[in-house]
């Protein structure tokens, strides 16, 4: 349904699950990098799909997350507002938690919509599920954390406000609703290799200020203004701080 504006990629080294997603009209990526007994490295997913696709915006999205036309919305908001899409980009934001979502449920924008509203709940600042960038974005640069696991979403947006990128929340007008099942929504810290992204970045960085990467630090972000959608600027705590 996100289609012709947003190409959904699905990165498996799965025969079935490739055959799976072509019949439903997925494209598939193999896995080029991996680290941490096979779990994807991040940065290479982003520098592989770019290879591949000339996009304005290349997004990297957990896969039990349902988006809606708000998602489209507020990237063509950032095409054509004053945000400089030649300097990096990072937009991420929360996601709503709902139980047991049915295949009908999920099955059109505003049914996900509906969902939200009646039965979602806001997760914490914490948790970044997706992270949209833009073409200029230094993913080179970038240390070789996995998905997945504990983190690399924290440290990210850490990593982008230090270096003074155009980081933005857009909690605000995009609906990320996560598919909650018996897992949990914290799944990745029961995994195994559960703390492999905090190790290699304490050994990169000895110190990693984790809560200056929450959503609530983040001092641009999206909103509605008289039923538009804006980039604003807000105050964040002192705690938010960037330590250099």
């Amino acid at each position: 349904m996100l289609r012709p504006f947003i190409i959904p990629v699905v990165f498996t080294n799965e025969t079935l699950v490739a055959k799976e997603c072509a019949r439903k009209g997925f494209e598939t990526m193999h896995i080029s990098t991996a680290a941490a007994g096979g779990i994807p490295v991040l940065k290479y997913m982003y520098r592989d799909a770019i290879k591949k696709y000339n996009s304005t915006f290349y997004a990297y999205s957990n896969g039990d997350i349902l988006y809606t036309e708000t998602l489209i919305d507020t990237l063509l908001l950032m095409k054509y507002s004053t945000i400089n899409l030649h300097k990096p980009v990072l937009i991420v934001g929360q996601r709503s938690n709902v139980n047991n979502v049915t295949e009908f449920e999920g099955s059109t924008f505003g049914s996900i919509t509906r969902l939200a509203e009646e039965r979602g709940k806001l997760f914490t600042f914490w948790a970044e599920d997706y992270f949209i960038t833009t073409r200029s974005f230094p993913w080179q640069e970038i240390a070789e954390v996995v998905i997945g696991r504990r983190a690399y979403d924290n440290w990210l947006v850490y990593y982008a406000r230090k270096s003074k990128y155009n980081v933005i929340d857009a909690t605000k007008t995009i609906l990320a609703v996560h598919q909650t099942t018996k897992a949990g929504n914290h799944e990745g810290h029961g995994k195994t290799n559960k703390d492999f992204n905090h190790h290699l970045l304490v050994k990169l960085y000895k110190r990693v200020k984790y809560n200056a990467g929450i959503t609530a630090c983040i001092e641009k972000y999206t909103n509605y203004d008289n039923c538009v959608i804006a980039v604003k600027s807000r105050t964040v705590s002192k705690s938010c701080a960037i330590s250099f």
